[in-house]
């Protein structure tokens, strides 16, 4: 299975774009702002989680602490 994920400004271009694909015989699901927040927020932790371990000095002074 495949995910697309399509910005659109309009609810009306949602609901047309909705239609579409239960009429192709696919599911959709309109997400909120805070689920594609959360899905952006789960993209950076898993792309962290490959990358090498940073000392806390680093961390904070990213930070501006």
């Amino acid at each position: 299975m495949e995910t697309v994920l399509v910005n659109v400004e309009k609810k009306s271009d949602i609901a047309f774009l909705l239609s579409l694909v239960k009429k192709l015989g696919m599911s959709a699901k309109p997400l909120t702002h805070a689920e594609v927040e959360d899905w952006k927020l789960a993209q950076k932790i898993e792309a962290g989680m490959k990358t090498s371990s940073v000392h806390r000095d680093e961390v904070m002074k990213a930070l501006g602490k």
